[in-house]
């Protein structure tokens, strides 16, 4: 653990156009079904999935910064893309330092920093996005089975891991922290979490937990793991995901088993509980203040607006030129 490795980019640079910038956007998306990053195009209420950029390969996964300004993608070869949004056209650079085909990617709370998990291991990119300094190797074999769920805190010292139990009860599941260039996981929780993540420009994190109905704000996870406030509410069962807004003002939880959402204060209290006729899995950001809700599906996603009044709305995904859908 802790070795640290130059990054190094292919030369090529590409550019996707077809109007990136021209019009209003509601954020950008990876749609599986066209293997391809797409604009929302238009406002919330009457936006609508628009061409597939121009990237020169077929995406096989892709995850975005929390302020969309960069996103990174596992090609169909495998390969792990740098892709930098920030004006007229998109450049797009291989991460050569990273190994292809990773299992699981995440990105940060501020996007400074990502973790790449390959079965038993992880490597931590930080600098993000503008100069990638350093790729630390984190192994995780100490543990007795492969992640459910990742985060990675801001300065890429911290690693929380979430795993499944076995089965037959010789290994229970929990949530363990890994401190980059310590050589063991630090126990935090004892059950499975169905979702973590770190709070902007911190260690602390939120730990969503459907079997316990909870969701848990943790302070200092990679040290004292002080426990600061529990939720538990019969109004929101099984919470699935939990992450801070990105103006810092509010936590948002989702049931992908109830359909429910709720919006709470810093501290965990005063929920407003909004129902969706989805099954909200991810709390992704989008533009502003706006949420991606639910992957591809049935031609659609759903989003949620908080600019102003809550708000649940779909976008339309139609099918690209060349898609077989």
């Amino acid at each position: 653990m802790g070795r640290s490795y130059l990054i190094f980019f292919a030369a090529a640079s590409l550019s996707a156009g077809q109007g990136l910038l021209s019009g209003p956007s509601v954020g950008f998306l990876f749609d599986p079904q066209a293997q391809a990053i797409r604009n929302i195009q238009g406002i919330p209420g009457s936006a609508v999935a628009g061409e597939s950029l121009t990237l020169g390969f077929p995406v096989a996964n892709a995850v975005f910064s929390p302020a969309q300004d960069y996103a990174l993608a596992a090609g169909a070869d495998g390969s792990v893309n740098l892709i930098v949004f920030g004006g007229p056209t998109v450049t797009t650079q291989i991460v050569t330092a990273l190994p292809s085909a990773p299992d699981h990617i995440v990105v940060s709370p501020a996007g400074h920093a990502a973790a790449f998990a390959y079965g038993t291991s992880v490597k931590v990119l930080t600098g993000l996005p503008g100069s990638l300094d350093q790729l630390a190797d984190i192994d995780m074999s100490a543990l007795p089975s492969a992640p459910l769920a990742l985060a990675v805190s801001d300065d890429g010292a911290v690693l929380l891991v979430s795993i499944s139990g076995d089965p037959q009860g010789s290994s229970p599941g929990g949530v363990f922290a890994f401190n980059r260039g310590e050589s063991a996981p630090r126990f935090i929780a004892g059950q499975t979490a169905s979702d973590v993540n770190f709070i902007g420009n911190s260690h602390d994190a939120l730990i969503a937990d459907e079997s316990a109905n909870s969701i848990t704000d943790l302070q200092d996870a990679g040290g004292a793991s002080t426990i600061q406030w529990i939720f538990v509410d019969d109004r929101l069962p099984a919470p699935s995901v939990g992450r801070v807004s990105m103006d810092g003002q509010r936590i948002l939880v989702g049931s992908a088993k109830n359909g429910i959402i709720a919006l709470l204060n810093l501290d965990g209290s005063n929920p407003v509980f909004i129902p969706c006729t989805c099954s909200p899995n991810q709390m992704s950001p989008l533009s502003g203040l706006v949420y991606q809700l639910t992957d591809p599906s049935g031609g659609l996603i759903w989003i949620m607006d908080l600019t102003q009044d809550p708000r649940i709305l779909f976008v339309p995904i139609p099918p690209v030129a060349g898609d077989s859908q």
